[in-house]
């Protein structure tokens, strides 16, 4: 597998071995017969110590799904973390040691971009061509930020030893690899005299000898030439580094990682008698996910501010996790349903996406069973909602890839945000956005559902886990009865010709005393654009329903009798008119002045159920808002907080309070779609003009020619007379 790349690899070395050789054995060489047998010993030496090296790697890339020069890296990190030396980066009176995660990503960084396994370096393209300065600057310069970002991360994010729990458990780091206040300094590190170096060989002499990965390659042929019973001969730290890198990074897949990320959520000791796991509690590992996103988002904005070369500080207090527990009780009240239907019986098993949560059962503060277990589930239970209600919770995927990768130089020399391995979906706590006028400052917009600082909002983490789009990285405001003011007439203006996906929240009023609900956050999230009033439905099947709080959060999805259709990575809608079933009902967008109110529909924008009565419905006028609890298209369930349980299957009415609209997806994909809305509202304003332009012309036609019946020249006829004209004489008789 390794193959024609490494038969590459020692070409220079053994190049520049072989022509000392040839040297040396020339009639005018200066060199002894000695000096010659140990120029032949050391090109022998080389190449032995090449082929080993690929025999080790080629052993390890058979057991581990990482790439050659990714398991290379990782063997050169960890013969670091077992060593008693620090990374090579300047520590602050806060921070005089490090810990296993920053030492981790210093010494990620210091390794920087250097790929032996490539036929011509990255270094050497650059220092060729005169664009960087040594790369060995850079790279020392890049394991200072990362010690510094992670310090924040490890004391105000990853608080109650998270980042410790997270080295050892999900990395498999060997309490000899951990990091401790008793190791060396590393002032005397000998990359510091490489930062004067400024040829091509003299940086590539360097590489070759501090970048080696001896003792590896030693454990790892010990153990290929050792029998299977000796367990004694087995590199087994450095296999559970690597396995626990390979689980962590996402490349076992997602049970994997999120059977990770349950573990480093319970006790160190969470183990019951046959070695499995044990029951965590719900809220640890919603908490643990929550501040794991919020540590790679800090991690990343501060990577990017990095590489664009900007002054800016990136401000830590603004991904401090939120420790109000009612702002994620709904999530975590979301899990403890799960478990409990799960438990009996009436779980997603079988191919069923989603949970029936039309029967609440009430706890002391929300549902879940009534026992003494009614805080924690097992990792069957969490797995299983995961898969279905928060199908995008990579937190510990996203994290362990940022700290790792970003604070790299990047190997394009670009700019550009290293991109996650393949199967692997970054979780991002996205950025908020909206239209302001060109060279103005940017402000973040205030939104009533995400207070500031929208960074750290739970309620934006627990969405966004819900789905890709969601989690991509941008959230562009169309709509805020906060700031546009409370008109449905406006959403809908805000919508129409939005070429990409999008999201509606709503907060209903409190109507618990009239009856009917309470208060609470809802809506509905679509992946096609909203291109067209229609009196049927339209979209894919690529949209949901969702509950987001205070009763337990919950998402509809589509049951599995839509279509295929979506639309393509920069909107281009591929949908159809789904009229003939109802059970491909998605979304449907008809204001009244299509059809001047005789279509005998309901006008307004709605979700699921038929066109004279949708699942969930937006009044045109605001005043017959209505949400069901079922239909042919979604998952059964309410999404109404607060209902009785008398009236949680049927049609109950809401009151608006507060409503936004938001552009989500990639910056690619907002910025398409916003100017698909800006080119279909200027197509509108050419069309009203002409329109406007014929009418007045075939106005004054038909006045001038009297085929058009008006009261501005009857006066003419009056002064006339009746019958046109006056007849004096007839008067006189």
């Amino acid at each position: 597998r390794v193959g024609s790349r490494q038969s590459a690899v020692g070409g220079i070395v053994m190049n520049n071995l072989r022509n000392l050789v040839l040297s040396c054995c020339s009639p005018s060489s200066r060199y002894s017969p000695d000096d010659i047998r140990m120029g032949n010993s050391a090109f022998s030496s080389a190449k032995e110590s090449k082929a080993n090296e690929r025999k080790a790697i080629r052993s390890l890339g058979d057991r581990y799904p990482l790439g050659d020069a990714e398991l290379r890296k990782w063997c050169w990190i960890y013969e670091r973390l077992s060593s008693t030396t620090q990374p090579p980066v300047a520590t602050t009176q806060q921070s005089q040691s490090s810990s296993s995660l920053s030492s981790l990503a210093g010494w990620s960084a210091i390794y920087g971009d250097y790929n032996p396994y490539n036929r011509r370096s990255q270094s050497q393209s650059n220092l060729e061509s005169n664009n960087t300065k040594n790369p060995i600057s850079s790279r020392l310069d890049a394991a200072n930020k990362a010690h510094e970002a992670i310090g924040n991360v490890e004391q105000h994010i990853l608080t109650d030893g998270l980042s410790s729990i997270i080295g050892q458990c999900a990395l498999g780091l060997s309490l000899k690899a951990e990091v401790s206040s008793q190791q060396s300094s590393s002032k005397n590190d000998p990359i510091y005299s490489a930062k004067s170096l400024t040829t091509i060989e003299e940086i590539s002499a360097f590489e070759e000898s501090y970048y080696t990965i001896t003792s590896c390659v030693s454990q790892c042929l010990a153990s290929i030439d050792s029998s299977p019973y000796d367990t004694a001969s087995k590199s087994q730290s450095l296999e559970d580094f690597l396995e626990g890198i390979s689980v962590s990074c996402g490349r076992r897949g997602s049970r994997a990682s999120l059977s990770k990320l349950f573990a480093i959520s319970g006790p160190n000791d969470n183990k019951n008698q046959q070695g499995k796991l044990g029951k965590v509690k719900a809220s640890a590992i919603i908490r643990t996910a929550y501040c794991l996103t919020l540590a790679a988002s800090y991690l990343k904005q501060v990577a990017a501010n990095i590489k664009r070369k900007k002054g800016e500080t990136i401000n830590w207090k603004e991904f401090v996790p939120q420790n109000k527990t009612q702002n994620m009780q709904s999530m975590i009240d979301s899990l403890l349903t799960s478990a409990m239907k799960q438990r009996q019986g009436g779980g997603g098993m079988g191919g069923n996406f989603g949970f029936d949560y039309s029967r609440p059962t009430t706890t002391n503060n929300a549902v879940g069973p009534s026992n003494n277990d009614d805080t924690t589930v097992s990792l069957e239970e969490f797995l299983e909602w995961a898969e279905t209600t928060t199908p995008m919770m990579s937190a510990l995927p996203t994290f362990i890839f940022v700290l790792f990768a970003f604070f790299s130089p990047a190997l394009s020399g670009d700019g550009k945000e290293p991109r996650f391995p393949h199967g692997v979906t970054p979780l991002w706590i996205p950025s908020l956005t909206i239209d302001q006028p060109i060279h103005s400052k940017f402000t973040s917009p205030t939104s009533s559902f995400f207070p500031a600082p929208s960074s750290s909002s739970f309620d934006l983490f627990a969405l966004c886990c819900t789905s890709l789009t969601l989690a991509s990285g941008r959230w562009h405001r169309l709509f805020s009865s906060d700031a546009n003011g409370l008109s449905c007439n406006r959403l809908m203006h805000s919508l129409l010709g939005y070429g990409g996906p999008t999201i509606i929240l709503i907060r209903s009023k409190d109507l618990s005393g009239k009856g009917e609900c309470g208060s609470g956050v809802f809506g509905v999230y679509t992946f096609s654009p909203w291109s067209q009033e229609s009196s049927g439905f339209y979209g894919n099947s690529d949209s949901f329903l969702f509950r987001l709080g205070p009763d337990p959060m919950a998402v509809y999805r589509p049951n599995g009798g839509g279509d295929s259709g979506g639309m393509d990575a920069f909107g281009a809608n591929n949908t159809t008119s789904n009229e003939e079933s109802e059970t491909r009902n998605y979304m449907y967008f008809n204001p009244e002045a299509r059809s001047k109110g005789y279509d005998g529909l309901a006008h307004g924008i709605g979700f699921g159920g038929t066109s004279d009565s949708p699942r969930l419905f937006i009044d045109e006028v605001l005043d017959g808002c209505r949400a069901a609890s079922e239909d042919l298209t979604y998952d059964k369930g309410p999404l109404l907080s607060g209902l009785k349980e008398s009236n949680s299957s049927t049609m109950s009415h809401f009151e608006v309070e507060a409503i936004e609209a938001w552009g989500v997806g990639t910056q690619q994909v907002v910025n398409k779609s916003l100017l698909a809305r800006d080119g279909e509202r200027e197509d509108a304003q050419k069309r009203i003009r002409q329109a406007m332009k014929g009418a007045k012309g075939a106005f004054l036609e038909d006045m001038q020619s009297g085929l058009m019946g008006n009261k501005n020249f009857q006066h003419r006829d009056q002064m006339r007379g009746r019958n046109g004209g006056c007849d004096m004489d007839e008067v006189e008789e």
